[in-house]
This record gives structure tokens, C-alpha cells and sequence, in this order.
């Protein structure tokens, strides 16, 4: 799969630089194709080491509480961010009292739960500082993917996807356009200067690499390769061969939160046909209509 995803990555570069403008492909535009060409999800920034051992303990199902806990213990971050995670509304929502202990953090949570926790850290520490005004498109993508998390979980039984995966694929689903993103600042620090890319370029290459670049970084985190797929499918253009309800889901997670944000109409039934969608559009609107009450209920008791 890791293959399959590089050779997508590679192909889809040689084909936007073939298609753009002589007069646009400067060296700059020249530096950055052939960077985001050798990403192969090992460029993206590291997390921390407690971070990667963690993430690697919440793939054993056999791990124990206290095990996992001793992990979370060595770095400070990660525990107040799992309090946070524990005492958050979706957790709390039986009016059950407020955890302080991080076994008490993680036995509400799960194994599932504290790796979302990992992940989100490990998408704080991913984010780069490329500079001008590709630092506001970095906060973007983040804020898409942070607000897409949980209307994925919140529809994942829609689509028969457990609740902390759904929120896994929502969280992950655009690290592909970090990457590139990534690939900006690396040149624009080892250069010492603003670069010239042009905007074309950029877009054209966040629009047809995110999704090859984003499976890849799954795969290489050993997330597995359902989610790696999803992950890289999930515009669903061209359909998959291939039924995929993580794919599904995310397709209309993502049209959700931008329905949500305002930025188009809600149209379950549209997405349902663009996206070629197995899953009930009637169960799944039952479901948006309580994650927003719920999510209105919570803005006005804030």
C-alpha cells in the first residue's frame, strides 16, 4: 500500500508539472514539486518520543491501563491533554464526576480514546511554520480538521464505525496538505528567504496530493491500512472499487463541517449521490440534528 501511495504521489506531480504554464514553473515552483515528489510520510515532523511509544502501545490489545499510563506519565502534555479529553462533554455527558488521576482519565476513555489523545498531539506538533499567508491556510486546515473529529464520531454510527475511530479519520483525515505545507517551510528555512512558488501551483498540488500524502502518513504511523485507505479516498473522486464506510464516512463528515461552518448549504442528499454513499441518509440526518442540538445546548451553557 505504502508503494502504491508513493507511486500516486509521484504520478500526480509529473502531471501537474507537465500541465502548468512555462511562464509559472520558476525554480522555486521547480524546488517545491520535486520536494513534495520525495515526501514519502517519513518528512513529516516527529512527535515526541512518549508520543510515538504511546501510539505504538495503544496498537497492542493487549495493553493495560496501567501500562499505558506510564507512558502518558513522561510527557506532561499529553497528560493534561488526556484530563481535558476525559472531562470533555462527550465524555461526560452521564454527569459523572470530574477525573484527575490519569488512570482514572484513561480508564474513562479507553485504549481507543487515549490514542486520539496521542494523535492530537502529535497534529499540534506537525504543524509548520511556512510563512506568509500560507501560515493562515496552515490554521485552516487545522481548524477544518480539529471541528471534523467530532462530527465524524458523532455520525459514526451511521456508517457502523466505532465512535473513537470515526473521531480518529475526522482528526487525520487532511494531514496530507500539513505535508505539504511542511515541505514549504523547509525550504523557506534552509533558503533563508520568502519563496516564489506560485499560487497555482500550491493549490493545484494541495487539490490532487493531500489524499495519496495523508494515506501514507496512516500507513507509516501504522494506523492500519483500512484507515490509511479512508484516509486517501476520502473525496471519493474517482467512487472506490471497493465498498468503504470509513471512505463514506469521511466524505460526508467533511461536508458536514463545512455545511456547519457555513461555508455551503447542508445537502445530505446531494453528498449522498456525489459521493456514491451505501449508508441510510435518514439515520445519518437523525444524527446531525442531536449532534447540533447538543452542540447549541453546550454554547449556551458555556
Amino acid at each position: 500500500m505504502i508503494d502504491a501511495f508513493e507511486a500516486a504521489v509521484r504520478q500526480r506531480v509529473d502531471t501537474i508539472q507537465a500541465a502548468l504554464p512555462p511562464e509559472l514553473v520558476n525554480d522555486d515552483t521547480v524546488l517545491f514539486l520535486n520536494g513534495v515528489r520525495e515526501a514519502n510520510g517519513t518528512t513529516i515532523r516527529q512527535a515526541p518520543v512518549a508520543a510515538q511509544r504511546a501510539l505504538a502501545k495503544t496498537r497492542n490489545p493487549d495493553i493495560s491501563i496501567t501500562q499505558l499510563v506510564m507512558v502518558i506519565e513522561e510527557d506532561p502534555t499529553l497528560g493534561q491533554a488526556l484530563l481535558r479529553y476525559a472531562n470533555s462533554a462527550y465524555y461526560s455527558t452521564s454527569g459523572g464526576d470530574i477525573v484527575v488521576s490519569l488512570k482514572q482519565a484513561a480508564q474513562r476513555v479507553g485504549t481507543a480514546g487515549v490514542r486520539n489523545v496521542v494523535l492530537a498531539g502529535m497534529l499540534d506538533g506537525m504543524l509548520c511554520r511556512p510563512g506568509g499567508s500560507y501560515q493562515t491556510m496552515v490554521e485552516l486546515v487545522r481548524g477544518h480538521m480539529v471541528r471534523t473529529a467530532p462530527i465524524a464520531r458523532a455520525i459514526a454510527l451511521g456508517f457502523a464505525v466505532p465512535n473513537d475511530d470515526a473521531f480518529a479519520l475526522g482528526l487525520l483525515h487532511d494531514v496530507g496538505k500539513l505535508m505539504v505545507f511542511d515541505v514549504i517551510g523547509t525550504m523557506r528555512h534552509e533558503l533563508r528567504r520568502d519563496l516564489a512558488i506560485t499560487r497555482d501551483a500550491v493549490h493545484e498540488v494541495l487539490k490532487q496530493l493531500h489524499e495519496p500524502l495523508g494515506g501514507l502518513a496512516a500507513a507509516r504511523w501504522g494506523l492500519g491500512d483500512a484507515v490509511a485507505r479512508a484516509i486517501a479516498t476520502h473525496h471519493r473522486a474517482p467512487v472506490p472499487d471497493a465498498d468503504d464506510r470509513m471512505s463514506e464516512l469521511l466524505f460526508v463528515a467533511e461536508q458536514l463541517e463545512h455545511a456547519l461552518s457555513g461555508v455551503r448549504p447542508m445537502a445530505l442528499e446531494t453528498w449522498w449521490q456525489e459521493g456514491a454513499i451505501g449508508g441510510q441518509v435518514a439515520r445519518v440526518a437523525d444524527l446531525v440534528t442531536r449532534y447540533t442540538t447538543m452542540e447549541a445546548a453546550a454554547a449556551v451553557a458555556a
